[in-house]
Parts: structure tokens; sequence; C-alpha cells
């Protein structure tokens, strides 16, 4: 329950970042997706049932705030925790490149899933100018934040789950 609390407050603080200070660190009139990151590492770090939250979450504060259409970021936000979860079972917290690989991954699902949403299935079909304009700026942007956010993420993870030692051979009792 104490990763689902803190988890949410995360995402809130950088739902709160993404919406007010990075709109003015836009690097080639694009924006870090600090909530995709979330949604992306907390799925990788605590499993499907965590990334299907926080990605419903991500997703429906989204689509309430900037959509004129409900759901189709909460179906993505879901899709893209759920398929992080399952990468939960490869997840080392030693190793840096499973999540920065799940970060990159992530971006890349998520914007052609939103170019179909929301493009594609208007008729404009300007993918490579989407990709070269768009993708790509902000794929190499939310890899870099999210690399710093992820180590972030690591650290408040050990402070309200510390590790435990265990001892290579238990003590009898009653032994001296």
């Amino acid at each position: 329950m104490k990763h689902y609390i803190s988890m949410f407050l995360l995402l809130v603080a950088c739902f709160l970042l993404q919406t007010t200070l990075f709109q003015y660190l836009k690097i080639a009139n694009v924006l870090p997706n600090m909530i995709l990151v979330v949604t992306a590492i907390s799925g990788l770090m605590y499993g499907r049932k965590m990334g299907i939250f926080i990605g419903g979450v991500c997703g429906m504060l989204l689509d309430l705030l900037y959509s004129s259409v409900v759901g189709i970021s909460i179906l993505i936000f879901v899709f893209i925790g759920y398929g992080n979860g399952s990468a939960n079972k490869i997840y080392i917290k030693e190793d840096y490149v499973v999540p920065f690989a799940s970060i990159i991954a992530s971006d890349l699902v998520y914007s052609v899933l939103y170019y179909i949403c929301n493009f594609l299935l208007r008729g404009r079909l300007h993918f490579l100018s989407y990709c070269r304009n768009i993708m790509m700026p902000e794929m190499i942007y939310t890899a870099l934040v999210g690399s710093v956010l992820y180590l972030l993420i690591r650290k408040i993870d050990g402070w309200i789950d510390p590790p435990v030692e265990v001892p290579l051979k238990a003590k009898k009792p009653f032994e001296d």
C-alpha cells in the first residue's frame, strides 16, 4: 500500500511539473513525458497491478484535462503500464539498461498509438513528418529526463522499503 501512495504522490508531482514548469523548458518544441516515465517505471518495478493503476490514473488526468474524447489516453497508458508490468520478471534493481530501454519503448508505443488514435483516424497521413518532428525529439528528451527520474524513484523506493540483510548462516537458538 505504501508503494501505491508514494507512486500516486510522485505522479501528481510529475503531472504538476509537466504542466507548469516544463512548459518553459521545451526543446525542439517538445516536452519530456514525465507521466509516461512514471507509468513505465512503476509497472516495471512493481508489476502489472501497479502499472495498470498508475496508467489508469495518468490517462484519466490527461483525458479529463486536455482531451475532447475521454478514454484514449486511459487505454494507451493502461496498455503501457500492463506491458511494463509484464516485464517485471526481467527487472533487476542494479541494472540500468532495462529501465532505460523500457522508457524508450514506452515512449515509442505511446507516440505510435497517439498518432493512430488522433491523426491517422482523421485522415492525416504525414507519419514521417510526425516521426521526425515530434516522435524522435520527444523520445530522446523523455529518455534523458526519465533516467534522472528513475534514479529518484529508486531512491524513494529505498527509503520506503529499505533492504533487509539476511545472514548466510542462521544462529541456532541457545547456541553460544
